[in-house]
Formats: structure tokens, sequence, C-alpha cells
């Protein structure tokens, strides 16, 4: 798609999948036989991206080597995140930030198992900025998104108050497009941050706070399967209960 690059963001260690992750990153983990990354990638290159750009930082070797300058017909660009161990997610997606110049960005985590028809909703949005939004699954580990009568959102994180939790019309699922207009504002609130020496965060924690009147960003709701596997028991549940539903 024209002006449009899709951004993965593959620096994380996956802590909380040790043993398992101590010698692959968790985009390599498998469902099926496919690993997590070739699964996106299938669905990127389903949905017409052209152009994928890759955060890497802990094993960045091994996802560099597997899958080369060019996978699936899609040309990769790689970013080093080298403070992958000491910062979040939002230091990753800034780092892309002079890779991604003034395009669009299809923003995705390396985590996560979906249905590929989740891609095509969030590029056939009508909205500039959206970010995808299931049921609350009750994991546990929810980013949870509360959002007003326009479904714009108000308020997004882990750490909500618990009258926000109650009000939450669904969580996060790692999947959100941003305009040119709207990353120029997130970069810019994240550098300010960084300029206090403020790194330890997640980018939705940063994109609450550059959302403004003018950059909104709008809740996507969908009931398509999905899951991010952070823990033993996600991927557990994303081979036996998510991945048998989604080719059902």
């Amino acid at each position: 798609m024209r002006n449009l690059k899709a951004v993965i963001l593959a620096a994380g260690m996956g802590l909380r999948l040790r043993p398992r992750t101590q010698k692959v990153p968790k985009g390599f983990l498998e469902v099926d036989g496919k690993t997590l990354l070739e699964r996106s990638f299938l669905a990127l290159k389903q949905a017409g991206i052209a152009e994928v750009v890759i955060v890497v930082g802990y094993l960045h070797e091994m996802i560099q080597t597997r899958l080369g300058d060019n996978f699936l017909g899609m040309p990769i660009r790689y970013v080093y995140n080298e403070e992958y161990a000491t910062s979040g997610s939002m230091n990753s997606f800034l780092k892309a930030k002079a890779v991604i110049g003034d395009s669009a960005v299809l923003l995705l985590e390396s985590d996560l198992l979906y249905d590929a028809k989740c891609i095509d909703l969030a590029l056939c949005s009508p909205y500039r900025d959206v970010m995808l939004v299931s049921p609350l699954s009750g994991s546990g580990d929810e980013v949870y998104v509360c959002a007003d009568q326009r479904n714009q959102i108000r308020a997004l994180g882990k750490q909500l108050s618990d009258d926000q939790k109650r009000q939450a019309c669904g969580e996060m699922m790692g999947i959100s497009r941003f305009s040119a207009d709207f990353l120029k504002h997130l970069f810019k609130t994240a550098e300010d941050d960084y300029a206090r020496g403020e790194y330890l965060y997640h980018y939705e924690e940063c994109v609450i706070r550059a959302t403004t009147a003018a950059l909104p960003v709008y809740i996507l709701p969908t009931d398509l399967q999905w899951i991010e596997i952070d823990r033993e028991e996600d991927l557990k549940r994303a081979r036996e209960i998510i991945y048998p539903l989604m080719v059902k």
C-alpha cells in the first residue's frame, strides 16, 4: 500500500517465557508449525503491504539471519534498539522514526497470534488513527481501553483505576494504524519524556498522552480471534484454543 509501512516491534526479551525464550525470541515461537513472525508476514503480504520495518534488540542476529533482507518477497529494514534490556516498547518505536519518515504506519507486536482479517480491518478503517480493541479476555494482563460515545480513546493502560476498568470497552490487541501527523506528535512527546530521563514505558502509555482533540485515536472493536503470548499459559491457550478457533 502506498505511503504506509508495517512496523513490527520485536526487541523484547520475553522474560516471562523463560527458559523457552533463552535461545529464541518470542516472535519465533511456533503455532502449528509456523512462527508468529511468519504468520504476521503472511497476513501483511495478503493485505498488500510492501514495506516492513522490524525493530530488533534481544537475539537480533537470529531474527536478521532467519528472515534476511527479504522474506516472502517483502523487503525488510531492520532497526536495532541497543537499549532493549533497559527501556520500554516506546523507545523501540521511536528508534524507527527515521526509517518511517513521513509514512503512515501499521504497528504490530511480534508476540501476537491473530486472525489475518485483523490487518484488513485496521487498513480499511475510515479513521486515520485506530487501535484494534477486543472484548476483555480476563487474562489478568490486559491493557484496558476506555472510549467515549464517539469511539475516541480516553484512557489506556494496565494500571487504570477500578472505576476506569469497570467502564473499559475492551482491551488493546497490539495492532494499530497511525497517520504521519499523529506519529510526529507521538514521537515528539516521547522525545520530551526521554530528555527528562523517562525511558521505561510502553508505547500505549505515550499514545494516550499524545491524543488530542485535533489528533484523536479511535477504537476499532472486533471479536476476531487473537492472543498476545507473554506467558507459558498464553502459548498453551494459543495452540490449544485460539488457533483451532481461527481455522475452524
